[in-house]
């Protein structure tokens, strides 16, 4: 019969090997998940959910509205994503006018706004008399009053289609230039 000491020593003696063994066994170890970092989440300095902000003129009154179910800013990129934004655009001399699409992206310096991703520009807040633009990407450079693709639009309106690859709008005035491919149908009342 063995003492307390031998049964001890016996026992470390068969336990320790299968231990190590067991522990030096990659197949039999559960593989451990190393989540990786979101890099949004760590370029972002804040972030809004459902968010809106309000832009007003010298004398006070509401120059444009920005709408977004989600907003980030990036100072490393200096700019600010936009999901779904929906910005309302104010102009005493003309009707106001809504731009939306599924992502957007703006510059710190507010120098320049890209939309992706089904864009729709409406020249009026009443849909039953507006004409809309419809495109997959628009850049707005706010600063120069102008907007620009090289993306396929699609002007619609109760009169008519017309429809034409890449395009320059003058924000202020409202003058449209359709680069190339230019189509259109005129329905006659």
């Amino acid at each position: 019969m063995l003492t307390g000491r031998a049964r001890l020593a016996a026992a470390a003696a068969i336990l320790i090997p299968a231990v190590i063994y067991l522990g030096m066994d990659s197949e039999r170890r559960p593989v451990q998940v190393k989540q990786e970092p979101n890099p949004a989440y760590q370029q972002a300095d804040y972030y809004i959910v459902n968010g809106q902000i309000r832009d007003f003129d010298n004398t006070g009154l509401l120059k444009q509205q920005l709408s977004s179910t989600q907003l980030e800013h990036q100072p490393a990129l200096q700019q600010t994503v936009v999901t779904n934004p929906e910005m309302q655009i104010f102009n005493t001399h003309q009707p106001n006018r809504r731009v939306s699409s599924h992502k957007g992206i703006i510059s710190d310096n507010n120098d320049e706004v890209t939309l992706e991703g089904e864009v729709l520009f409406q020249d009026n807040g009443d849909a039953s008399i507006a004409t809309t633009l419809r495109t997959e990407s628009l850049t707005i450079l706010p600063q120069q009053s102008m907007a620009r693709t090289d993306d396929r639009v699609v002007i619609s309106n109760s009169s008519g289609t017309t429809s034409s690859v890449g395009m320059t709008i003058d924000t202020d005035s409202g003058i449209l230039n359709l680069l190339s491919d230019v189509t259109g149908v005129y329905h006659v009342n």
